[in-house]
């Protein structure tokens, strides 16, 4: 009895793990090439890239060349070797080297297929640069080296200090042991110095890790004092997270150029194929997106200082073609691995111990998949067979691998065969297994019970020891799986015995309440079901913000069939949604993109399908509304410009097609905020004008479509707002009750339609907004409480719905508003504290909600504003402060929630403000700088939004007042100058944007005040004119403002005075 067997230990099958490298056969060609390449001086300035079909054994020639070929040799021996034939140098490299002979190189595998687990995320360019880190320092430390990443390393740990995700016990999960000491120091410092003097501290750690001066750590690592603080200024998620690669490279370059620097270092990338998945239809930027920081990596790297890339994917690389870090043909060598040949397989058998001609011959055409060509990992799998056979004392015969397979039944053939001489519960164990994504013990007895096959600890050691049995790293020991190609024939058959196991584990997860292990079991008897309860389970998450089991469901999605491109379409969509509300924008990006491809190559084959182009405007039109939330206006425009074709073609089809004329009428209405937001107001008019009458026109056709009636209600708030915007108010009042209309027409048909209620209660709120600029304060308060109950009505139907908490929450928030406007301080008091409530009963459902986070701190900041009223100061700092944490609470969700970032930066200049009345200068001068870099870290992920703009320019101005009180003449002119920069840059994409133009005439204002102030009449003068100007050309766009006219009168006033005043004195 073997060692194994005694104690216990699970033992291999002959074609698996390291057993398998010992059946490791031929393939002398790509070994010896990989030899040259590591032997040759100078080195080669080529990345070696092998390609070919899955099973063609190139994992295994990765582990190969990794376990036993990497050895560098004197020169005199590698020219020796040069002139022997492939085997006899692949047999000297691997079995005749004297250990004296020889080097041994540093190497790494680098697999993209592994399954994601903790914080080894292969595929990830944060995590899976870590993880190669990781490995590459601990193959290192085997060997005697030690690896320095400096930069590399402070640029991880600052993306996780500006993430809010640093801590010591993070250090210690994600970077090697030895490197402990240098990083906490880092962490150390990045907690307690200031950041003028970080990147000097910063350069002091790495001298003392690395035992070098400041000169030799500048000459020799090329690191300095600039390289800190530019890793500092980028920006986390849209900068530095794409530069990590480049560093990491920068400071594996610089090692290789130290006097103790290894002589080569292998860098072997296994299951290229992975970044892509089922998705191999991408093309264009799609596909290249996937693997860029690989190529960005390998681009960067310097082969020619002994750095040696190895991959291994299914496909030859592309990289030539990619846009963005484009890697040239001339710079890959590649190198196809085909089938085995008949000669290799027969070798193969015959290490493997199967020495009969006769039966290595039928089994070597039972695994032939053309003429010649012998499938590696079939042949596996049939050695193993004859191997378990043996272990029971059976020989087996030719005769048994002879029996001619028809082609189109090859697949069942196949694993009959494979499991002919597996004991008759094993067999349909294995059928049964080939169900589950993942097995352990308990729920092989769970389907033995059920199935009623016999189940044992021996019969599931055995079992377990089959080659196409794996374990499963995801779920950690003593879990297993079938593997891949078995589970999938098995799925092609419809195996009977598979489908009795999908349908009782569908059942088993079901009553765990473990929703996607079941969808994943549904989608296997019928995939369109599970699709399709997939995706309604996911729009279920999504409303609620259960954001945790989305990203469960996201992790299944690979693995459910979708058999159509309109249901994969779909899928994608969903996909995107999830990463809007987390705003992760690139991400949505490419979701809504990959789904209109999708939807392209189906109306390739159906042009005519409506509902198909009908999916395809929905996904451009969330398109749009990404590109709109960063600010990329004409990448906007034309999303939704193409939205609106599409729509347009399915009604040439079918002019009442309603779908369609319900989603032209919503991307009309997006469009028309797109116009809103760029100032081109006659635009938006005629625009929410066309949306209104294509839901007039669904209407006409189905009287009774509440959605239809929903959606109008909302385009006729939206025109609503523009009409207040323009100070058309007795426009605005008409749009507003035309809408309340609509809304209750939509509840007379269902007095329970609970978006109709919570939409109700939005032009409630708006229309008290106007009602109490208007003055009209009695009617401004009756429409907020009409609001108010509106939203308790729909919460009444259903207590959970968190867009109506939201939106209660921001009604009290307006009512407090209004209160404290007409001196109710008590009554105001009273709103703001049931607003924050309500947000926090938002909060209680769905404690990710961003949405409700960034409301609750605007509820915050206006409680700060009423205490500011009262002359209750503290308080006020306090309702401040705590606002500034709740956005930071949403940011640390969502790094790029740009509204956030806006709101934060409104905050922090009314802190900056009410410091400033408080007379604590020096503190509201941080205050006003960090509301600065607020609106340029927003400006960074948005760079042409107006309302970060304007924002950015009123921080400023407060600014400047601040700096000409404190006699800071030089720097107040520069603050003003800065602020009209900021919103020339506005205006610039919305010249007609009142409220910027508005705020320059403002801040020409106050720097006429300035220059009165240091008596240099005449500039004040030019100014002051400046300001009037600028008054008057927002009248001749909104005449009706009374407020805007009020402050040009009163400028004017002052001037005129001025004027009489000098005429007098001369």
């Amino acid at each position: 009895m073997s060692i194994n067997k005694k104690t216990g230990r699970r033992h291999s099958s002959r074609s698996e793990g390291n057993n398998a490298l010992e059946l490791f056969t031929g393939r002398y060609e790509f070994t010896r090439l990989f030899a040259k390449y590591l032997n040759s001086d100078p080195p080669h300035e080529q990345i070696l890239f092998f390609y070919g079909d899955g099973g063609n054994g190139k994992s295994l020639l990765l582990r190969f060349l990794r376990t036993r070929c990497c050895k560098r040799f004197p020169k005199d021996i590698w020219q020796q070797l040069e002139t022997k034939s492939d085997a006899k140098v692949i047999e000297y490299i691997d079995k005749l080297a004297d250990s004296r002979d020889y080097v041994p190189i540093i190497s790494v595998i680098h697999d993209f297929g592994q399954q994601p687990r903790g914080d080894d995320q292969p595929q990830d360019p944060f995590y899976g640069l870590l993880m190669l880190r990781r490995n590459l320092a601990n193959a290192a430390k085997a060997l005697g080296y030690r690896l320095h990443f400096p930069l590399y390393d402070f640029a991880c740990v600052w993306y996780l200090h500006q993430q809010g995700k640093l801590t010591r016990e993070r250090i210690r999960d994600i970077f090697p042991q030895e490197e402990l000491e240098l990083l906490n120091e880092l962490v150390e410092i990045l907690s307690g110095i200031p950041g003028v003097g970080l990147a000097k501290a910063v350069l002091g750690i790495f001298s003392k890790c690395l035992s070098q001066g400041f000169t030799v750590l500048q000459r020799k690592w090329r690191v300095n004092e600039d390289d800190v603080r530019t890793i500092q200024a980028m920006e986390p998620d849209s900068e530095l997270i794409d530069e990590l690669p480049r560093l990491f490279a920068a400071d594996l370059n610089a090692a290789m150029r130290q006097p103790e620097a290894p002589p080569r270092i292998v860098l072997f990338f296994d299951t290229h194929e992975a970044f892509w998945g089922q998705e191999r239809h991408l093309t264009g930027q799609l596909r290249f997106q996937r693997d860029e920081w690989l190529r960005y990596l390998v681009g960067e790297v310097e082969l020619s200082a002994g750095i040696m890339v190895v991959v291994a994917g299914r496909e030859q690389p592309r990289w030539d073609e990619a846009s963005r870090f484009n890697i040239p043909a001339r710079f890959i060598d590649t190198q196809l691995i085909s089938h085995f040949s008949a000669t290799d397989a027969d070798t193969y058998l015959r290490r493997a111990g199967i020495e009969d001609a006769e039966l290595c011959e039928g089994i070597i055409t039972y695994a032939s998949v053309a003429p010649g060509q012998v499938h590696p990992f079939y042949l596996g799998l049939c050695a193993d067979v004859v191997w378990q056979a043996q272990q029971r004392g059976q020989n087996l015969t030719a005769a048994d691998f002879r029996t001619a397979v028809d082609a189109d039944h090859k697949p069942k053939e196949l694993i009959e065969r494979l499991l002919r001489y597996v004991g008759r519960d094993i067999e349909y164990a294995v059928h049964a297994l080939s169900a589950c994504r993942a097995f352990d013990y308990e729920l092989y007895r769970q389907l033995g019970t059920v199935l009623e096959f016999d189940v044992s600890k021996p019969d599931f050691e055995i079992l377990t020891e089959f080659s196409f049995v794996w374990n499963d790293q995801r779920q950690g020991g003593n879990w297993y799986r079938i593997h891949d190609l078995l589970r999938r024939l098995d799925d092609e058959i419809n195996n009977p015995k598979t489908r009795q196991a999908h349908a009782m584990l569908e059942k088993y997860y079901r009553g765990r309440r473990d929703i996607a292990e079941a969808i994943y079991h549904t989608n296997r008897l019928d995939w369109e079901q599970g699709v399709e309860e997939w995706i309604e389970v996911f729009e279920q998450g999504l409303k609620l913000s259960r954001y945790e089991q989305c990203r469960i469901l996201l992790e299944i999605r690979n693995e459910l069939s979708i058999k159509s491109d309109f249901h994969l379409g779909s899928v994608s969509q969903f996909e995107g949604d999830y990463f809007v509300q987390l705003a992760r924008h690139s991400e949505a990006k490419q979701e809504y993109l990959e789904a209109i491809s999708t939807y392209n190559h189906s109306l390739a084959l159906a042009p005519d399908d409506n509902e198909i182009l009908n999916n395809k405007g929905n996904a451009l039109q969330s398109l749009g509304d990404v590109y709109t939330k960063l600010a990329q206006h004409p990448q906007a425009l034309d999303a939704y410009t193409q939205a609106l074709a599409a729509y347009n073609s399915s009604l040439d089809l079918e002019p009442e097609y309603i779908y369609a004329l319900n989603n032209k009428g919503t991307v009309l209405q997006r469009l028309g905020d797109l116009q809103t937001r760029l100032a081109q107001y006659p635009q938006a008019l005629v625009s929410y004008s066309e949306a209104i009458a294509s839901y007039n026109h669904s209407l006409v056709i189905s009287p009774n479509y509440n959605e239809v009636l929903n959606n109008k209600g909302i385009a006729l708030q939206k025109l609503g707002d523009l009409q207040t915007k323009l100070a058309q108010n007795s426009q605005a009042l008409q749009s507003y009750e035309q809408a309340i209309i609509a809304y209750n027409s939509a509840l007379k048909i269902d007095p329970d339609y609970t978006y109709a209620l919570n939409n109700q209660g939005l032009v409630l709120q708006r229309l008290g907004d106007l009602q109490a600029k208007l003055a009209q304060h009695l009617q401004a308060l009756k429409s907020y409480e009409q609001a108010i109950n509106t939203y308790n009505n729909a919460l009444t139907l259903a207590p959970d719905y968190i867009y109506a908490l939201n939106n209660k929450g921001l009604a009290l928030q307006r009512l407090g508003d209004l209160q404290t406007k007409v001196v109710q301080p008590r009554q105001a008091l009273i709103s703001y504290s049931q607003a924050i409530t309500t947000h926090d009963s938002a909060l209680s459902l769905a404690p990710n909600d961003i949405c409700a986070l960034n409301n609750k701190a605007i509820a915050l900041q206006r409680l700060g504003y009423l205490h500011i009223k009262l002359e209750q100061y503290p308080q006020a700092l306090d309702s401040y402060s705590q606002a500034i944490a709740t956005y930071d609470h949403a940011l640390t969700l969502a790094p790029n929630y740009i509204s956030a970032l806006n709101n934060k930066g409104i905050a922090l200049q009314k802190l900056g403000y009410l410091q400033t009345q408080l007379e604590k200068y020096p503190l509201a001068l941080v205050s006003y700088r960090e509301a600065i870099a607020t609106y340029n870290r927003a400006l960074a992920i948005a760079p042409d939004d107006v309302y970060a703009l304007n924002n950015k320019g009123a921080v400023l101005q407060r600014l400047g007042y601040l700096q000409t009180k404190l006699a800071q003449y030089q720097q107040a002119l520069q603050s003003y100058l800065d602020a009209i920069a900021s919103y020339d840059s506005s205006l610039s994409l919305a010249p007609d944007d009142i409220c910027a133009l508005n705020n320059k005439a403002s801040v020409l204002s106050c720097l006429g005040d300035l220059y009165d102030e240091l008596y240099q009449g005449q500039e004040a003068m030019e100014y002051w004119q400046a300001a009037l100007s600028m008054f008057s050309r927002c009248l001749d766009i909104a005449p009706s403002d009374e407020y805007i006219r009020n402050l040009r009168d009163q400028l004017q006033v002052f001037v005129n005075n001025l004027k009489v005043r000098k005429f007098l004195i001369d």
